[in-house]
């Protein structure tokens, strides 16, 4: 017996495999990632949406506000990370864990999700009032511009806030396609909101333009609060230790692993070399976004096998899961980092062009940050957070002393070298721990193939911008590279048409059932 979603979205459901005529994830025809993708066509469109829009607000900051600018908005981007993951107490990764537990199949109303937003509200209302203390503050001291700053990213902190607690109220009830249909809502809102408060308002307009990004997701919260729900009194022990262990690793990770050398090159620096350096961490952060999306299901999914003790089913998904990632993951990776030395004075401007080897080094080794966070959910599906926490806070710790050392002296290239070599690391220590405790083995030979096929891809655009440069000559690079790539997959092996045959029936059956609709 393997679990799986129902198909309206509600929860877990068992079904076996003699009696299942559809394509699921115990299915002997096709992959996992296959049968992902036909059960949720809509959420991997929402990922590249997602990815993209993101890509053009950042372009449209960088036009319109200039190098500093574009620093202001990115500090205010991750200082939006940091402040939730240190006021949210783990809460957001405890419901996407444990909701399904504590919802009938004919209602999405969570008792459990009640009782933690109740938490919930008060530690983000006090992270708010700091923020809004430290705003006044300013604003007394005549630092209107820092003032108004400040008080943007609070509501940027807020609704993003929000949103990452209701999206793990859908995700982890199986309704994917509903929070994927949030965020398409949010990335058309976020375009227009982006330009039309970049030109307004400068770097304030921005920040409050990159609130609507989360504003459908944070008001579809409602849903999942019914007016029957009644509060848990007491919440179990193991979604405490849970909530606990993942908010401590969380915020050791966004304070001392996670752009922290944003903070760094603007001490030893100026608020311009941060800008430089944004462009990079952008583009890599938007492949790790696009993975977070096409693993929407991995925690929940994983939970639910580890749950029912179905150990073969969880090592046949994981190693699935993780080659399929990498196949999806590495022609964007290598192939940016192959066109950035065009794309980003081409799109960003001239002015952009120091930004232009960070951003190659990161995106080269946004590939391991994305395997990384495929390990790291299995670690917590399998409940071993206190082990996670504790591989984490070694990580962090060597992380920040790396950049202690090598930003003031060697500034955005080295800080950009240490997050590639961090990541590295990161996926290292993850994958030992997996071999050796929980007997889960990486696909290394298919994860070689894709990634040589992706170098392939890379070599193809590169080699075409050499002839034609520009914008045109990228859409010509992109256009080459992109058959080439699949074309190196086949022939090495990496794929098979068996496997690629289920994947394309399942996207047209949904796509027909979409249309019925």
């Amino acid at each position: 017996m393997s679990p799986i979603f129902d198909e309206q979205g509600l929860g877990p459901k068992i079904k076996s495999g003699a009696d299942s005529d559809d394509c699921y994830f115990d299915c002997e025809e096709c992959s996992l990632m296959a049968s992902m993708l036909r059960n949720s066509v809509v959420n991997t469109t929402a990922g590249i949406l997602s990815m993209f829009m993101g890509f053009i607000c950042s372009i449209i900051v960088a036009r319109t506000l200039g190098v500093e600018g574009t620093g202001i908005v990115a500090y205010a981007l991750w200082f939006m990370t940091v402040a939730t993951i240190v006021s949210d107490y783990g809460m957001p990764q405890a419901t996407l864990r444990f909701i399904a537990r504590d919802v009938s199949s004919d209602q999405p109303y969570s008792a459990l999700l009640q009782t933690l937003l109740s938490r919930f509200v008060v530690t983000t209302a006090i992270m708010a009032v700091g923020i809004g203390t430290y705003a006044l503050w300013l604003a007394r001291g005549n630092d209107a511009r820092g003032s108004s700053v400040w008080f943007a990213t609070i509501v940027l902190f807020l609704s993003y806030a929000y949103s990452t607690i209701s999206i793990s109220a859908a995700q982890g009830l199986g309704q994917f396609d509903r929070a994927a249909k949030m965020t398409l809502t949010g990335c058309v809102l976020q375009f227009f909101s982006v330009l039309g408060g970049a030109l307004l308002l400068g770097p304030v307009g921005a920040i409050l333009g990159h609130t609507t990004r989360h504003l459908p997701q944070a008001l579809d919260l409602r849903r999942y609060l019914g007016q029957t729900a009644e509060r848990v009194r007491e919440i179990p022990a193991d979604v405490k230790i849970y909530a606990r262990n993942n908010w401590i690793s969380g915020s050791v990770f966004a304070l001392f692993g996670a752009r922290i050398e944003l903070a760094l090159i603007g001490f030893f620096f100026t608020i311009a070399q941060v800008g430089y350096y944004s462009i990079g961490l952008t583009m890599s952060g938007m492949i790790a976004q696009l993975a977070v999306f096409i693993l929407a299901f991995v925690v929940p999914q994983f939970g639910a096998m580890h749950d029912n003790a179905d150990d073969t089913a969880f090592a046949s998904a994981f190693e699935e899961t993780i080659r399929w990632l990498g196949i999806v993951i590495a022609p964007i990776a290598i192939g940016g980092a192959s066109i950035a030395s065009e794309l980003i004075p081409a799109v960003f401007g001239e002015d952009f062009a120091p930004a232009v080897w960070p951003a190659v080094i990161l995106l080269a080794f946004a590939i391991a940050q994305a395997l990384a966070s495929v390990i790291s959910r299995a670690i917590l599906a399998k409940n071993r957070s206190t082990d996670e926490l504790r591989m984490m806070l070694v990580w962090c710790g060597a992380t920040t002393v790396s950049l202690l050392i090598t930003v003031p002296s060697y500034g955005q290239l080295g800080a950009a070298w240490v997050r590639g070599g961090a990541s590295i690391l990161l996926l290292l220590m993850l994958s030992i721990y997996c071999y050796r405790v929980l007997q889960l083995r990486l696909p290394v030979l298919a994860l070689i193939k894709s990634t040589l096929a992706a170098a392939i891809c890379g070599a193809t655009a590169a080699y075409m911008l050499t002839i034609v440069s520009g914008l045109i000559g990228l859409l010509i690079a992109v256009s080459a590279a992109a058959p080439v790539y699949f074309l190196a997959l086949f022939l090495l092996r990496a794929v098979t048409w068996k496997e690629m045959r289920p994947l394309f029936d399942g996207l047209k059956t949904r796509m027909r059932s979409s249309k019925a609709d």
